[in-house]
């Protein structure tokens, strides 16, 4: 772990303070030789992670220490820490650890609404996409996935308010009784859809040509996953 921090420190997050959750049969003693060098392993890497981090992390590190890796442990040690402080963002690196410990960390991020995030063997940080719109919600209307197939049509990706709501308007579908009859979405309505995207992070507003009064819109990751997986 004391390996994947300063990447994540660059590429991921500027950290004030650092949680290692570890089982308590790490500082156990083992018969088996193999089972206790992967044990001092850990815990070696933890003091070399309190060397590199300390002087560098505000808060410093602190050990949080669980009975085994099950998901409910981990669901408590998660909470606990959440609970120091609510307002903080955390991240959480699936990186190191069980598999179990990885599991229950993603669990978490969902509840929390936390980041997680992963390093290679070769060191390249990826942010882990949580979506934050249930699919049945996103197909009840049918604009939404016509503004991020406009978009994803693009070759840089992105348009400006005026030329998206435009073409939009070629391909409006109402979607209730009293709209039948329209051939254009409304600027309230249009907006409306362009801002439950934006919440969703599936598109991105920018300023356009560094003029703050022209803005575009800009098909994100999560957006083209989304498009993706509509397709399939």
């Amino acid at each position: 772990m004391h390996k994947t921090f300063p990447t994540a420190s660059k590429h991921i997050s500027y950290a004030t303070k650092l949680y290692v959750i570890v089982e308590d049969r790490v500082y156990e003693k083992s018969n088996d030789e193999v089972t206790q060098s992967a044990r001092n392993a850990i815990i070696d890497s933890i003091n070399e992670l309190k060397k590199i981090a300390c002087p560098f992390v505000e808060e410093g590190v602190e050990v949080f220490r669980i009975a085994n890796d099950t998901l409910d442990h981990i669901r408590d040690a998660v909470l606990a820490i959440y609970e120091k402080d609510k307002d903080a963002h955390y991240y959480l690196n699936l990186s190191s650890g069980t598999k179990g410990l990885s599991i229950g960390l993603f669990m978490m991020a969902l509840w929390i609404e936390a980041t997680p995030y992963h390093i290679d063997r070769d060191g390249n940080p990826r942010l882990i996409p949580i979506p934050k719109v249930h699919i049945g919600d996103f197909k009840k209307n049918p604009n939404r996935i016509a503004i991020l197939e406009i978009l994803n049509s693009k070759p840089e990706k992105h348009l400006s308010r005026k030329e998206l709501k435009k073409e939009l308007d070629r391909r409006y579908i109402p979607v209730n009784d009293s709209g039948r009859s329209k051939k254009s979405i409304s600027y309230g309505g249009f907006t409306s859809l362009i801002d439950s995207l934006i919440e969703w992070n599936l598109i991105e507003k920018k300023s356009r040509h560094g003029n703050d009064r022209e803005v575009e819109y800009c098909i994100t990751p999560d957006g083209e996953f989304t498009l993706r997986f509509m397709k399939t």
